[in-house]
């Protein structure tokens, strides 16, 4: 209940704004009392940060499932894109650095799922495959940004932006990884 309610308030006003003072107005009790459950606010950031990585892996692992080629890592990058811009307060708690080993497996958990994919679908090789995963973070995380401060003001889609930004990106990668092997 505490990681939710810290996960709305993220949500409506950002990370920091996640205090004790406000998840303890927010839930209706005295601030001592949520030293029953948690060990401080870091302790709160930190469950926050655990259960957004979860979450987004959970979501990027089910939008792959019934996928290949292409067509997975465009489902990816959308699954992704997705779930930023639908929990912000998750997804701005997943970007924090934290000493947590179960973060840390997540983390690992989500690079596997999307260098494995990109070498099944020979955009990388085991060489190129960090570097290509992290172009593909930041084209996402740009998006993802882009689109929480409202930047995309034409009339296109802005997800079929996406997806186009991701063929070309692919299509780069493509074209790379061939000159390497």
């Amino acid at each position: 209940m505490i990681v939710d309610a810290a996960a709305e308030i993220a949500d409506q006003e950002g990370l920091n704004s996640v205090t004790l003072a406000a998840l303890s107005k927010k839930m209706n009790v005295r601030p001592p009392s949520l030293y029953n459950h948690v060990n401080g606010l870091q302790a709160v950031r930190t469950e926050l940060a655990v259960s957004g990585l979860t979450k987004l892996f959970d979501q990027m692992a089910a939008s792959v499932t019934e996928q290949k080629g292409d067509a997975a890592l465009l489902s990816l990058a959308h699954a992704y894109v997705d779930f930023a811009v639908e929990n912000p307060g998750y997804y701005e708690a997943a970007l924090l650095k934290i000493q947590d080993k179960r973060a840390e497996i997540v983390s690992d958990q989500i690079v596997q799922l999307v260098t494995n994919l990109l070498i099944e679908n020979r955009y990388a090789c085991e060489k190129t495959a960090i570097h290509a995963t992290r172009g593909l973070r930041s084209l996402l995380h740009g998006f993802t940004a882009l689109i929480a401060k409202e930047a995309f003001e034409r009339e296109e889609d802005i997800l079929e932006s996406l997806s186009f930004s991701i063929r070309t990106f692919l299509s780069g990668l493509s074209i790379n990884n061939k000159n390497i092997m």
